[in-house]
């Protein structure tokens, strides 16, 4: 391990969100609040979500989401989505179309919180829309079960599925997983075993790795530190800190090659 910093590396958190949430004391939820999180902690841009979509309401939290980011070059939006189903938000293939045109850099998908059946033909010609116009979709293990993103995986082998929230003792279920469904991608968030990104790294590959920290109710530090001390040798830290996931936001998925 060579000594790193975070400047060299420009960290892209790609687990991070806005607004205050309804369940932990972790502060106001601003941009403001979020860039001196960023500069605190060495990361150079961040992809949120905002608390008002992913814990209430979608459609009023994206749209305060884009209105809040617009302006600010290191943070970029991730929409909650839904199935169409009662009407909040556009069907599948026009909102991701809307997502694209708004500049939305991800979307996240929460079944348990919202409702809904991650793998049911309700929300399938949304993950098939993102699929094609090269748009991820991470999910929490909270929100999703190990089966249903198989499935989902399986349906949508084009998709990007970034699993978030891993957690501890789960690398048997998680590296079936990879071995099975190339499509799929790790957040660092809450991936803290010993020596664990060493050993998806060796295994899978670095580029199977996307750096998050799942900040403001997770500590940025423990995500940033875990990367940065780990054994990994400088080229594949650069690759999970943000090199993949700048390749996958650069542009459409055919242009996009991710090993």
């Amino acid at each position: 391990m060579t000594e790193r910093t975070t400047a060299e590396l420009r960290l892209l958190d790609i687990a991070a969100s806005l607004g205050r949430h309804p369940a932990h004391d972790v502060g106001d939820g601003t941009p403001a609040a979020m860039l001196t999180e960023l500069d605190r902690y060495g990361i150079a841009e961040a992809v949120v979500t905002h608390s008002l979509a992913t814990h209430h309401d979608p459609a009023a939290g994206n749209a305060r989401l884009l209105a809040e980011v617009a302006g600010q070059p290191r943070l970029h939006a991730c929409w909650t989505v839904l199935p169409p189903t009662c009407g909040e938000l556009p069907a599948g293939a026009a909102l991701v179309a809307q997502a694209h045109a708004s500049g939305v850099a991800l979307l996240t998908a929460r079944p348990t919180s919202h409702g809904f059946d991650l793998t049911g033909p309700d929300l399938a010609p949304l993950l098939e829309a993102a699929a094609g116009h090269g748009l991820p979709v991470l999910v929490e293990t909270s929100e999703a079960g190990w089966r249903e993103v198989e499935l989902v995986a399986a349906a949508h082998p084009d998709l990007r599925l970034i699993l978030s929230d891993v957690g501890y003792r789960e690398l048997r279920r998680l590296c079936g997983l990879l071995e099975r469904r190339p499509g799929v991608l790790v957040c660092t968030a809450n991936l803290s075993g010993h020596l664990t990104l060493e050993f998806l790294a060796e295994r899978f590959g670095a580029h199977r790795l996307v750096f998050g920290t799942g900040q403001p109710v997770r500590d940025p530090a423990e995500a940033v530190a875990r990367l940065l001390w780990s054994e990994l040798d400088d080229a594949a830290v650069r690759e999970i800190g943000g090199g993949t996931m700048r390749r996958l936001l650069a542009g459409p998925r055919s242009t996009v090659e991710v090993r």
